[in-house]
């Protein structure tokens, strides 16, 4: 907060036939301080349903807010160990940091989720029990698993692999499509990109199993987009990611 002090304008010669002494302004600053605190629940009374059982396909929120000073950090176990993206298809979202979503939960996800919450002053935890029911009444488009496929680098002359991992029930198509330029451009008159199929499988898919392009004695033509597109009588879902190709030095 500042507190200015200062005389009110006054034309300069007055100021020299009044030789009033010239003052300075004068601050006052005032600072806030917040006391250290220990992690608290924000909003106990929206956790205190602790077991959720929900159909297959279904999306999963669990909510753990908390206060402190300072903020503190949140990290979620499954099953006392740490829950990481990639160990789940179709990975996770975190909202605002305190809520954790699962899309399409199939009964892998069953288990006991924790939320840990800590500063350098203390650390709460709560746990959630999730059990997945049935699975084959609830059908969904395909999940594809988080972070497939990757981001390749390559020299020319490599052989390359790109990995996507189908979720699917009922039975997907799986489709590896490469991006290309028609005319200069890389999307058409209706803004869908311009794409050619490389490979094709109609086979039955399981979440043990792994869809692989690959491409063998790689050139500079090659580098670019790749997408993977799952689709069955639901719906359709894709992941892509770019290849790069250079010269050998």
């Amino acid at each position: 907060t500042f507190v200015l002090d200062q005389m009110d304008w006054l034309p300069q010669k007055t100021m020299k036939k009044m030789s009033l002494p010239q003052r300075r302004p004068s601050y006052q600053v005032t600072r806030n301080f917040v006391s250290p605190m220990a992690p608290v629940w924000d909003q106990p009374d929206k956790m205190e349903k602790k077991l959720h059982a929900v159909p297959a396909g279904k999306t999963v929120k669990f909510r753990c807010q908390a206060n402190g000073n300072p903020t503190p950090t949140l990290k979620w176990l499954k099953n006392g160990k740490e829950f990481k993206k990639d160990q789940r298809i179709g990975g996770y979202k975190v909202r605002h940091m305190w809520t954790i979503i699962m899309e399409s939960v199939v009964p892998s996800d069953k288990g006991n989720y924790t939320c840990l919450v800590e500063n350098k002053y203390g650390s709460i935890n709560h746990t959630y029990q999730l059990d997945v029911v049935g699975r084959s009444y609830f059908w969904h488009r395909p999940i594809l698993q988080a972070g497939l496929p990757a981001n390749r680098t390559v020299v020319v002359g490599s052989d390359v692999e790109f990995e996507c991992k189908v979720f699917s029930d009922p039975r997907p198509h799986i489709q590896w499509l490469k991006h290309i330029e028609v005319r200069g451009s890389r999307f058409g008159p209706d803004g869908l990109p311009y794409v050619r199929v490389l490979k094709a499988t109609g086979v039955s898919t399981t979440n043990k199993e792994m869809e692989v392009l690959q491409i063998r004695n790689v050139s500079l033509e090659d580098s670019g987009e790749y997408t993977c597109l799952a689709g069955n009588s639901i719906g359709h879902s894709h992941h892509s990611a770019w290849l790069t190709v250079y010269k050998e030095q």
